[in-house]
């Protein structure tokens, strides 16, 4: 009987839990919709006719619209920072301008998708590790050591762990045994996130970070303010994986912010 009331219990509660899903799912597509209808009104004014006429023939708005939906899921973009549709459907709009104007380079796409990492590892990252390494009573520099002084000011000055930096940390963290204060706070703040440990230490995260590190196209390429169309095509594979795989750098970091898989 008791057993009975149980299961009873359970199963109204998994269908309440069930209608909330369908309300917030249904929310959270509006919410998209509506920011990339915004977003994609103010940009179709700075475009030519012909590119403007284009572009609502082809219905792009409602292209990206989906994409990003059926790319991350409205779980997902629950927990994403409130910046991400904004620099994702503007980086699509400007990859869309790109690819139909053959005198236009990749440097818009991609630093609105850098915009968009950027803000991924601030609220994913870096924001309670920074937490984290004052309670461990992390906040003095010991050692003269690029990596080391950039973290000190992660920690106590508040700025931003750049996506280089951070693929020297996890690349030092993977490989070395002999770690620095400011390595081994780091370390022991991914132990304690494991979901997040699991994403960026995992090989193929690695294999990927290193290919967009490697290409400089988010550092030395872009400070020069021209890159070409091949290489902004490689960063948005290795950033978003073209919204097919869900391999990408920016899907598995979200996913390592939720806890539903």
């Amino acid at each position: 009987m008791n057993t009975q009331k149980t299961i009873e219990e359970l199963q109204k509660e998994n269908e309440i839990l069930k209608q909330k899903l369908a309300i917030a799912s249904a929310w959270m597509d509006k919410e998209v919709k509506a920011s990339v209808h915004t977003i994609a009104k103010r940009k179709l004014n700075n475009m030519t006719d012909n590119l403007r006429d284009s572009f609502l023939r082809e219905n792009v708005e409602e292209m990206i619209s989906n994409q990003i939906t059926w790319y991350f899921g409205e779980l997902l973009l629950m927990n994403a920072p409130s910046w991400t549709v904004k620099a994702i459907t503007t980086a699509e709009i400007n990859f869309y301008n790109m690819k139909k104007n053959p005198s236009i380079d990749g440097f818009s796409v991609v630093s609105w998708y850098h915009k968009a990492l950027d803000q991924f590892i601030e609220s994913m990252i870096t924001q309670n590790f920074r937490k984290f390494a004052k309670k461990q009573k992390q906040t003095i520099l010991r050692e003269n050591d690029p990596l080391e002084k950039a973290l000190h000011l992660v920690v106590n000055k508040k700025y931003i762990l750049s996506t280089g930096r951070l693929y020297a940390l996890i690349k030092i963290i993977k490989w070395q045994s002999i770690l620095y204060d400011y390595w081994k706070c780091f370390k022991k703040y991914l132990d304690k996130h494991s979901e997040l440990r699991d994403i960026i230490l995992d090989d193929h995260f690695f294999k990927i970070f290193t290919e967009l590190n490697k290409s400089e196209i988010l550092s030395s390429k872009r400070h020069s303010w021209s890159i070409t169309k091949k290489e902004t095509e490689l960063a948005r594979k290795i950033l978003i994986w073209n919204f097919r795989d869900k391999n990408s750098i920016l899907y598995k970091l979200l996913e390592s912010q939720s806890v539903l898989y």
